[in-house]
């Protein structure tokens, strides 16, 4: 009985990790029609850059082609083109850095700038579908914080990130002047409050006017999946009744 209810359990733990739907659609930002690197509306499938009474009427928030960030540059709704601080550049141009900064996203596609500004930023977001209310999801993604062409200064940078009514923060990253952080992994539970809840990121970084610029790619919220503990003790607990169960069965009298 024992083996057949471990067995059980390991079915349990291998299709639950099989079955891990992501709910973000379009989390890697290469469903586009945008044919540039340039600031969005809603151009990037399933994603809304919020509204604001800022320079554009909206968030600068940009959509980055591929080894464009720190070469060709991106530009804004009102026309501006901006590159940020990196080797791409090429030695002689003013805004080479040697700082490491990879103008692909970690998968090597598309990914999100944002300017922390709170003069300048604004929301993107989406709707998530398909939650059970009470249950818990954990939210990934990869983010860096770089430095924006022309603003050679100390800034910080980070994502907080809402779900529903809930919002958390990623770690906070400081950077020198034409600094990159490097891409970092985070990793973010969130309990639903409904059966769909907007999800959104928002630029957060210091000092204002100095864009404290932040990258995002490769976005996934799944259920959550049990700690190896707590299949253990699932393991455990299924032990403890069928051994209940036999010892019932032994007592019971039988009739001759």
């Amino acid at each position: 009985m024992k083996k057949y209810l471990i067995g059980a359990a390991a079915v349990m733990m291998i299709s639950g990790a099989a079955q891990a739907q992501n709910l973000v659609k379009n989390g890697n930002f290469e469903n586009t029609t945008l044919t540039e690197s340039k600031q969005f509306v809603n151009q990037v499938t399933d994603w809304q850059n919020a509204a604001t009474s800022g320079y554009t009427g909206y968030g600068y928030n940009f959509l980055l082609k591929p080894n464009t960030a720190d070469t060709t540059g991106f530009k804004s709704l009102g026309g501006n083109l901006d590159k940020l601080y990196g080797p791409g550049a090429g030695a002689d141009a003013a805004n080479y850095a040697d700082n490491g900064f990879t103008a692909t996203s970690p998968t090597g596609g598309n990914f999100i700038l944002a300017d922390g500004d709170t003069t300048f930023h604004g929301a993107i977001s989406q709707t998530i579908n398909g939650l059970i209310a009470g249950n818990t999801y954990t939210l990934t993604f990869d983010w860096a914080g770089a430095s924006w062409f022309t603003y050679a200064g100390n800034t910080t940078e980070r994502w907080d990130v809402t779900l529903g009514d809930i919002t958390k923060s990623t770690d906070t990253v400081k950077l020198g002047p034409k600094g990159f952080s490097g891409w970092k992994s985070a990793s973010l539970d969130f309990v639903a409050g409904g059966a769909s809840q907007k999800l959104s990121f928002l630029a957060q970084g210091t000092p204002n006017g100095l864009p404290p610029s932040l990258l995002l790619d490769n976005v996934s919220l799944t259920a959550a999946v049990p700690e190896p503990g707590t299949w253990m003790t699932m393991i455990l607990g299924f032990g403890v009744v069928g051994g209940v169960m036999r010892r019932r069965k032994a007592a019971t009298p039988q009739l001759v």
